[in-house]
């Protein structure tokens, strides 16, 4: 599948709006599929990054700490970020803090809908932001975190479509924490990088329409993989399945969607 790769997530997410195809697939534990073609998770980018400029004043450069617990909605909070030139730094929600300077706190509800401890350690300065679990949520019917805290679902549906702040982030600004202490990966690295993490495996795909990114955490190199095989022009399988990779049944879930694993 030769396909020219895109040079940031702004040109990937202008890539994906022209695409009425499957670009990101979920599965969850509780049995719940979605499926969003590139045109919708480009919306719900754009939806992101006009959030975050309009009611949390973000700008280019700032962070945003996200906790890394895999979900289809973390990842197009993901994307939304890094197309409002944010940086993204991934945090274990239930022992990890985010860092003194953080903009905003990302946290997704567990499957009984309480919060993340994460949320409860935003630091000052900062505002928590409640993802909510359900695909067709409205907003969070729990009680939001003390303070100025944001209700994700119940806000950002009502955000523009198109982001039309800048055509570019800052090549060198950060875009992408890791585990240790190299520093952030820049904008401008971030999809070489990511095209770097599937080299070679594009061969071995075949015609596949999808790629299974397995892992139960949106890590540094588990974002790069999911940004890899979207930027080559296949779909992303993600899911929290605790079995995902052993599960006789989760092959047949591959087959029916023309997924291979990566």
């Amino acid at each position: 599948m030769d396909i020219p790769t895109p040079t940031s997530v702004p040109r990937l997410v202008d890539k994906l709006r022209r695409s009425s195809h499957p670009a990101l697939i979920w599965y969850g534990q509780d049995g719940e599929r979605v499926e969003l073609s590139g045109r919708v998770l480009d919306n719900w980018a754009a939806k992101t990054a006009n959030l975050w400029v309009d009611e949390l004043d973000l700008q280019a450069g700032d962070v945003v700490a996200l906790g890394d617990e895999v979900h289809w909605r973390g990842l197009a909070v993901a994307l939304g970020t890094w197309t409002m030139g944010a940086g993204l730094r991934p945090v274990d929600p239930s022992g990890g803090a985010p860092e003194p300077g953080d903009r905003a706190v990302a946290g997704l509800v567990d499957a009984r809908g309480a919060l993340p401890a994460l949320l409860g350690r935003v630091p000052s300065g900062a505002r928590a932001v409640v993802l909510d679990r359900p695909a067709l949520s409205l907003g969070y019917r729990g009680e939001l975190p003390e303070g100025d805290a944001l209700d994700y679902c119940a806000e950002v549906r009502s955000h523009a479509d198109v982001y039309e702040g800048f055509e570019e982030p800052d090549p060198d600004g950060p875009a992408l924490w890791a585990a240790g202490d190299d520093g952030p990966l820049s904008h401008g690295a971030l999809l070489p990088d990511a095209a770097a993490c599937v080299s070679g495996r594009e061969q071995t795909w075949g015609g596949a329409a999808a790629v299974h990114v397995p892992g139960r955490r949106m890590d540094a190199e588990h974002l790069l993989r999911v940004l890899g095989v979207l930027a080559g022009g296949r779909a992303v399988v993600v899911t929290d399945r605790p079995a995902d990779g052993t599960d006789p049944s989760w092959a047949s879930v591959l087959a029916a969607e023309n997924a291979v694993a990566f």
